[in-house]
């Protein structure tokens, strides 16, 4: 079997399309009245206010959460800071939500989009290579993360088989279809 060779067209160097790592669609529902209410208010993906920020940020003095809960409003006003573009602190969220012994699972998935579009693609990759970190309902959109930190390393074929993993998983997955037009795989000679 002779080994793909993967080449961009040269007119996608000059068009490459802006890579941006997916975020807003892993929600951690949490107990609590006003942790709830921040997971529900979080789970509209065009959700950005100041007004939901102070909302999880409040939520996380309640000393009734339980580890879990605590976690996973603590990544909920991660999601929160990432949408409004505060990154730094939206990575401080998600590295300590992920800390918890009882974090909710997909922590990950919102830790290596951060870290995606802060430039970090190496640590993105790292800590998007941990299936166990991640459900199998959202792996799809870690794949994905990872193919964009791939992407950015110049790692064109392991960029492409993150790509086709994650339409493997979810057929109906956009964003990585759109991703994978952009690749021409053709045999090496």
């Amino acid at each position: 079997m002779k080994p793909l060779a993967f080449l961009l067209p040269a007119a996608l160097l000059f068009t490459m399309p802006i890579l941006t790592a997916n975020a807003g669609a892993t929600v951690y529902h949490a107990g609590g009245t006003k942790a709830e209410t921040c997971a529900a208010r979080v789970a509209d993906p065009e959700e950005r206010s100041a007004l939901v920020l102070r909302l999880c940020e409040n939520a996380l003095l309640d000393q009734g959460l339980t580890q879990a809960s605590h976690a996973a409003t603590l990544a909920n006003a991660g999601i929160m800071k990432m949408r409004r573009g505060d990154l730094d602190a939206a990575l401080v969220d998600f590295e300590t939500a992920r800390a918890f012994g009882a974090a909710t699972p997909d922590i990950a998935i919102n830790l290596g989009a951060v870290l995606v579009r802060l430039g970090r693609f190496e640590e993105a990759v790292d800590v998007l290579s941990d299936p166990e970190a991640i459900s199998v309902e959202r792996r799809h959109v870690a794949f994905y993360n990872r193919a964009i930190a791939h992407w950015a390393l110049d790692n064109l074929p392991r960029a492409y088989e993150d790509l086709t993993a994650a339409t493997e998983m979810k057929s109906d997955y956009t964003a990585a279809h759109v991703l994978l037009q952009n690749f021409h795989v053709a045999e090496a000679k």
